[in-house]
């Protein structure tokens, strides 16, 4: 007898532990399928968000933390008036559903909201069969044993599907109503709840979503305003623009490879932070700055230039506040479904500074003489090559200072045959660029830009000069793991800082341009602490600014995606209109903190020269003389 006790007790104790396993067994895969609802969304740096991922399925959803009283009470009375008080199915009704099918009455479903969420996660919303259901049932009984009813109620409000790849409460309130679901009336409410049983077909879009609300609001007897009724017109606007703020055109490629593994427990009021990936650009300056962009157009497509690009960096920590690829990315025209930013294009005088850089490195100073007079150099092949300056003369004998500042071509050229193919090469390689046998091929036409580089390599490059000769790598997102993932250059001192200094003193010397620029410029702008280099390319293909204060970098690249030639578009007439216009729009903002240039490193060698700088312990007559001796 007693043996016989023992052996029933093993059996009950084993099949709690059996029915115990295959419980946390349930839950464990529920947990996993509803965590796999959830997109994971992405914000900038002030938690706006800017795009969104479709989860597994192709879908949207945010996750809210609540549910609504007024779509609980409405969801209840007419999906399943018992949900309080069943334990997951309903008995009652199920048992009608088998003598329905039987021949005995007429029951078409007998799912509860349990059933309905586990149906949804586990995908079987297609799937109708006998088995299927059976295994509803018994995780729906599991789910109502280890869940609350208001967390099941939560979890069904995020995991419904509205039609349109909406799925959640909170995502289809915000893509059909433009409103957050806590500020649903009960007409709104009553549009998504009859969506739920036919959401291809009769979502708030459609035209007979309201007639089908009437009806719902009809059987459980609630009294509704017609006025109040969103129109399907309205509806597809809001709808038309939540998809649009689905994608961000210039993030896009870097989003695809940054997806963490983000995961929900049923119940647990987890929000859209904690699948959330962190920008850390500014969604709403990059709006004002793609107005600018636009509005820029009629101007710049008059002298045939129908593509632009801007990039905006804050500094000292490189982090990227904006980044704008495109006038019109929607646009099938002038190939402005092509991100420029990305896009390598001759980047003409902008590689100035870096050549006068490591010439200032090797010896060469502000005030060393060049002689810009008719000048021809052989290639390592045999061709002769003239040069020419931009504005067609010859200055005679200036300053390196002045020729930088100026943009002159033959000191250029010059000062690149005084560093070195070899030793620029080197120094591009230390600054990331790669395509270092470009250097060599090219030789002294190198000193004129004729390489390649994208607007995001050569805007990070030019942080050299406010960052004092450091290179950071570029910041896109709050998580130091995704930076490294796409930006994975380590920090580095690629030149001592009085050699950028002795650079950044020359390029914001606004009066050192005049002969070039003149005195009227949209370069010439209220700031006091702000420098820049232009560029235009052969052809006018390329029209390029770069400038910078100590707080922030810009960045502006403007012509044609096709590589085909603007109307004499030059660096100042190009790119120039929109970067004075972002620098003006950056002024006002709280990035601009006024900082004053450092420049601890350089002194004055002459007051009465506005170029005469250099270093402590120079050898001036010789530094002055350096190009003129070196025949």
């Amino acid at each position: 007898m007693l043996s016989s006790g023992k052996l029933i007790l093993k059996t009950i104790i084993l099949i709690v532990c059996l029915l115990a396993v295959v419980g946390i067994m349930v839950i464990y895969k529920l947990n996993t399928f509803y965590g796999k609802i959830a997109s994971v969304t992405v914000s900038d740096r002030n938690g706006s968000t800017v795009m969104m991922l479709p989860n597994d399925r192709g879908n949207f959803s945010i996750f809210a933390t609540s549910t609504p009283r007024v779509f609980v009470d409405l969801l209840t009375q007419s999906e399943d008036r018992y949900f309080y008080y069943h334990p997951g199915i309903n008995p009652v009704g199920t048992s009608q559903l088998i003598l329905s099918k039987i021949g005995i009455g007429h029951r078409r479903s007998a799912s509860t909201l349990d059933q309905q969420l586990t149906k949804i996660l586990l995908e079987n919303e297609t799937r109708r069969n006998v088995w299927n259901k059976a295994v509803e049932s018994v995780c729906a009984l599991v789910l109502d044993l280890s869940k609350s009813k208001d967390d099941i109620l939560l979890s069904y409000s995020n995991a419904a599907y509205f039609g349109n790849h909406i799925q959640g409460l909170r995502t289809a309130s915000e893509a059909y109503f433009d409103k957050s679901a806590d500020r649903l009336t009960t007409e709104e409410t009553l549009q998504l709840l009859s969506t739920l049983n036919n959401p291809s077909y009769n979502n708030p879009a459609t035209k007979s979503n309201i007639g089908m609300s009437k009806t719902l609001a009809s059987r459980l007897g609630v009294n509704v305003i017609e006025e109040k009724f969103i129109q399907p017109d309205v509806v597809n606007q809001n709808l038309k623009l939540f998809q649009s703020s689905l994608t961000d055109f210039e993030i896009a490629h870097y989003i695809s490879e940054i997806r963490p593994e983000m995961g929900a427990k049923i119940g647990t009021k987890t929000g859209a932070k904690d699948r959330e990936i962190k920008l850390l650009t500014d969604a709403k300056l990059t709006t004002d700055i793609q107005n600018i962009v636009r509005s820029t157009i009629p101007s710049l497509a008059d002298r045939d230039a129908h593509n632009m690009a801007v990039i905006v960096i804050k500094l000292p920590e490189n982090e990227i506040l904006s980044l704008v690829g495109s006038p019109d990315p929607k646009s099938t025209e002038f190939g402005q479904q092509i991100n420029m930013l990305n896009e390598p294009r001759q980047i003409a005088s902008t590689i100035k500074p870096f050549v006068y850089a490591k010439a200032f490195e090797m010896g060469a100073r502000p005030y060393s003489l060049i002689d810009d007079t008719e000048y021809r150099y052989t290639t390592y092949e045999g061709q002769v090559y003239y040069l020419r300056n931009y504005d067609g003369k010859y200055h005679g004998r200036v300053t390196a200072a002045y020729a930088l500042d100026n943009s002159i071509n033959v000191p250029a050229v010059k000062t690149l045959d005084f560093v070195g193919v070899d030793n620029f090469a080197t120094f591009l390689g230390k600054l990331g660029y790669t395509d270092t046998k470009k250097v060599h091929d090219f030789e002294m036409g190198v000193a004129l830009g004729t390489i390649d580089m994208t607007l995001i390599d050569l805007a990070h490059y030019y942080t050299i000069f406010p960052n004092q000769g450091k290179l950071t790598p570029l910041r896109l997102f709050s998580e130091p793991k995704f930076n490294k993932d796409i930006f994975p250059q380590e920090d580095g001192q690629v030149i001592a800082p009085e050699y950028t200094q002795l650079v950044t003193k020359i390029l914001s010397n606004r009066y050192l341009a005049i002969d070039q620029f003149g005195y009227k410029s949209d370069l010439n702008l209220q700031l006091d602490n702000y420098a820049l280099k232009t560029g235009t390319s052969d052809d006018y293909r390329d029209s390029w600014v770069m400038g910078f204060t100590p707080d922030f970098l810009v960045g502006v690249w403007v012509g044609n995606a096709d590589q085909t030639s603007t109307k004499n578009l030059s660096g100042q007439s190009g790119a120039g209109e929109i970067w004075s216009r972002v620098m003006e729009l950056m002024k006002h903002t709280t990035y601009n903190k006024q900082t004053p240039f450092t420049f601890n490193k350089i002194r004055s060698i002459d007051n009465s020269n506005a170029s005469a700088y250099g270093l402590s312990g120079d050898d001036v007559e010789k530094a002055r003389n350096l190009f003129l001796n070196d025949k």
